[in-house]
């Protein structure tokens, strides 16, 4: 499962939770490209610390979206602490990404950092 929040201008938070399926990640995919058809250029929070680890399959729909986006993106800081293979998982990815705006952190305050986010606002439902 999944929340993308607009979080301002040009900025996204997105909170990941459980083993985000390909089913999940293609769907992640399609409303995540929905918010960014009108940027030019986005900086983006992505919170993994509620992620257990990434399928396959959805490590490759990922990577590619990531490729497909490296010229929009201005920054993003991926939140990952306690968990090691997660935090492999996700390093990999960043590496075959191949773009140094792309930062693994602890914690939020370290990803607003990154970004450049004073504060951030998520709605309820």
């Amino acid at each position: 499962m999944y929340r993308i929040e607009k979080i301002g201008e040009n900025q996204y938070y997105i909170k990941a939770l459980g083993t985000f399926p390909p089913s999940v990640a293609k769907k992640f995919i399609k409303d995540f490209e929905e918010k960014l058809k009108d940027v030019s250029l986005f900086s983006v929070i992505v919170d993994g610390l509620d992620v257990i680890l990434l399928n396959l399959k959805s490590f490759e729909i990922i990577l590619e979206f990531l490729r497909k986006n490296n010229e929009k993106l201005i920054k993003s800081a991926y939140i990952i602490s306690k968990n090691l293979i997660l935090k492999k998982e996700v390093q990999i990815l960043l590496d075959r990404a191949e773009s140094p705006k792309r930062k693994i952190v602890k914690n939020l305050e370290a990803a607003k950092e990154w970004i450049g986010v004073k504060e951030i606002i998520i709605e309820k439902d």
